[in-house]
């Protein structure tokens, strides 16, 4: 014990963690882990007090005695009116007590959010979800629940990597069980992806396409696409298609929902538009290339104005590359970034421009890429298109 004559600080015999704890009974026990709960190694009384709750009052005072005679803390005190008054408490070894009640310790939580880090950082790199990798980087929630979309990250990659289809429920089985995905987990999901161009539906997988173009099955079946201003038709369907009456001269490629709705309503005579729906994949592309098997003409692809806009871009034509048909980037132009507002680019950005820079690209994207390593900044084409 130290003191001086209006304050003293008092300490078991031996102020070390004693490697296990004191005898407490059960409101001794619920008491010590309420006060024992954060990273703080020392406590103003008052606090402690306020978290007994008026009705335990005195099983405070009794606790703090018995931590302070078992090793556990030792106790800063104050004279006033011939009375010491407790001030705070002082844990010796904090995290070896807080390990000892079964509670989570400051390292602990170190460790973790370092490992998340880690991950998405390796995440990042991914062409998929390098992108929701960054925002969930960039979103300061707690670690569990970032380790819990990182898990749906890393679940994602697996699936489109063994080129997997289902339903949600098969994805979800991926984690363990199929209610193993919350629904605020599901719809951050789809801001990031389209997850029925993925293989994993609620439905069939579909594909949104507008035009005047009249689509003709077996059986003299037909679906005429200018009477509405743009439909949504399961992809195995648009295998069956026998043939394209009015066929378009031009496929216009849109990846932003919002920019191909508004197109599809001022669509121009000759024009058929489709909706890309984040980045293309495998039955996405299937469906297009029966489309221009059909009825080939050129395309114009328009995407983002960002890293991952002239990735999405390439892999969008891919199917007039392998039909050799001709196709080109519009409104991707780098005038967009000349707009106030605009983002930074981030991490994963800089790693999709670093992939870029090793690819021979068409000479609108190569002065987008250019201009975005310029620039440092990205844009959204929901912005002017």
């Amino acid at each position: 014990m130290s003191a001086s004559r209006t304050r003293r600080h008092l300490a078991a015999a031996r102020a070390v963690w004693p490697g296990v704890l004191p005898v407490l009974n059960a409101d001794e026990r619920e008491l010590l882990v309420d006060w024992l709960r954060g990273s703080a190694e020392t406590r103003p009384w008052q606090s402690l007090l306020q978290a007994a709750g008026p009705g335990r009052i005195e099983l405070a005072d009794a606790l703090s005695q018995k931590v302070l005679e078992a090793g556990l803390a030792t106790r800063h005190e104050r004279s006033e009116h011939g009375r010491w008054w407790p001030v705070k408490l002082c844990w010796v070894e904090l995290e070896q007590l807080q390990a000892a009640l079964g509670l989570v310790t400051r390292s602990e939580r170190d460790k973790r959010a370092a490992a998340l880090a880690q991950r998405l950082e390796a995440l990042m790199v991914d062409e998929l979800v390098g992108e929701a990798a960054q925002a969930l980087a960039e979103a300061r929630m707690a670690t569990t629940a970032a380790e819990a979309r990182a898990a749906l990250l890393d679940t994602l990659c697996r699936w489109v990597a063994g080129g997997c289809t289902g339903l949600r429920r098969d994805f979800a089985l991926q984690l363990g069980h199929t209610k193993a995905i919350s629904s605020s987990e599901w719809a951050w999901l789809e801001r990031h992806f389209d997850l029925p161009a993925l293989g994993i539906d609620a439905f069939a997988p579909t594909l949104t396409l507008a035009g005047d173009a009249r689509l003709c099955w077996v059986g003299d079946r037909r679906l005429d696409l200018g009477v509405a201003p743009f439909f949504t038709l399961p992809v195995d369907a648009l295998q069956g298609l026998q043939h394209i009456d009015t066929p378009p001269a031009r496929w216009w490629l849109i990846e932003n929902r919002a920019s191909f709705e508004k197109q599809a309503a001022r669509r121009q005579p000759g024009d058929a538009l489709v909706w890309i729906a984040g980045r293309p994949t495998r039955a996405w592309g299937e469906a297009v290339a029966r489309l221009i098997a059909l009825a080939p003409a050129p395309a114009a692809v328009s995407a983002d104005a960002d890293p991952a806009g002239i990735e999405i871009a390439l892999a969008a034509a891919e199917p007039w590359e392998r039909a050799g048909l001709a196709w080109t980037a519009t409104a991707m132009e780098p005038a967009q970034l000349d707009r106030a507002g605009l983002q930074p680019l981030g991490r994963y950005d800089r790693g999709v421009l670093d992939r870029l820079a090793a690819r021979a690209l068409p000479p609108a994207l190569a002065a987008l890429r250019n201009a975005l390593v310029e620039r440092g900044v990205k844009a959204e084409q929901e912005g002017w298109l």
